[in-house]
């Protein structure tokens, strides 16, 4: 009986210790970190502020498409939902739905980027009143009936096409139809009717171990984790504009991010896991697209003070009037602090 009080006691102050931890990473540090970015004469000068001992990061990107200006992420309890149950460790919270999208939310809000939840209902009026703006983020394995299947309200593909942009995890994407009363499984062909080829992974391969650098370093400049390619894509079989970033194993792909008509399409390989979150909450705040191509990249280190630099060597030749993406974040594969920042140049 000691020996139980004596683990519960270290369970309880283990659990103290963690929840502190996101606090102090949700709330406190953000008004004590900061940082700025602007043209210089040479390239793109910035500044860095922190109240703390930091990494930071500065990558420079040029993307051929608009950043989104928010988010939508789509969660109703009403409707049924498609995932596969994790194994968490004793005594951890169950990985949910409702609680990945939790967590993912206050990342993001930390990192001051605007949130909008929608239920099936709510999502199918965004999507007739031709709502582009923001991204989709879907979580649950299957699409609402409401924008999907025989009794939808509006095409779920449509509003792709026309310039949605849609951010899945956590099944095969199009694969099944969410109810009030289930799931229903999609007989046709909804690889090709998504993605236009067959091309998402069915095999037993789940995860792989080798970074993608031979077309990018994303992988790096990004600190993504996730290298789970369980329901990825073999990029091998698109037949559209795409970029693929995070791991491989030549064929399958961690994170693949592929054009929908006017639109994008970006999956997430995997079933739920804190390394997937982190780098859909990377992918979210940075505004890289499958058009997106890292021009610069600067890294280094502050300690309450402010330090500035200036990223001279730009890969990409920038015009007056045309945008550099740059994105600014602190703590590389535990991120404490954000900025996105679209800069014209003049």
């Amino acid at each position: 009986m000691k020996s139980n009080a004596v683990l519960t006691t270290i369970f309880v102050v283990l659990l103290a210790v963690v929840l502190a931890g996101e606090a102090y990473v949700y709330m406190w540090d953000t008004d004590r970190n900061s940082s700025d970015v602007y043209e210089t004469d040479d390239g793109i000068g910035y500044t860095i502020t922190s109240g703390g001992s930091e990494v930071y990061s500065v990558l420079l990107m040029d993307n051929a498409f608009d950043a989104n200006a928010g988010y939508y992420v789509y969660y109703d309890e009403r409707y049924h939902s498609n995932v596969e149950r994790v194994a968490t460790p004793i005594g951890a919270r169950a990985f949910t739905e409702d609680y990945y999208i939790s967590q993912l939310v206050s990342m993001l809000r930390y990192r001051d980027i605007s949130i909008e939840m929608l239920n099936a209902d709510e999502l199918a009026e965004k999507m007739i009143s031709g709502d582009t703006s923001k991204g989709l983020i879907m979580l649950s394995g299957a699409i609402p009936d409401t924008v999907y299947g025989d009794a939808k309200k509006v095409d779920i593909i449509d509003w792709l096409n026309d310039g949605g942009r849609l951010y899945w995890a956590g099944n095969f994407l199009g694969a099944f139809i969410s109810t009030m009363t289930g799931v229903v499984p999609v007989t046709g062909d909804y690889q090709t009717a998504f993605l236009g080829s067959k091309c998402l992974n069915d095999s037993d391969t789940v995860r792989v171990l080798s970074d993608i650098t031979s077309t990018n370093n994303f992988r790096n400049t990004l600190s993504l984790k996730s290298n789970e390619v369980k329901y990825g894509i073999r990029t091998d079989d698109l037949t559209r504009t795409f970029l693929a970033v995070g791991y491989t194993d030549g064929e399958y792909s961690s994170i693949v991010m592929t054009e929908c008509g006017n639109g994008m399409i970006c999956i997430l390989g995997g079933d739920y896991s804190n390394n997937q979150r982190h780098d859909l909450a990377q992918l979210l705040s940075s505004g890289i697209s499958f058009s997106s191509k890292e021009i610069g990249y600067a890294e280094g280190s502050v300690k309450r003070t402010t330090v500035t630099g200036e990223i001279t060597e730009i890969n990409a030749t920038l015009s007056t009037g045309d945008s550099c993406f740059i994105y600014v974040y602190y703590g590389k594969y535990y991120p404490v602090y954000a900025m996105f920042k679209e800069l014209v140049i003049s």
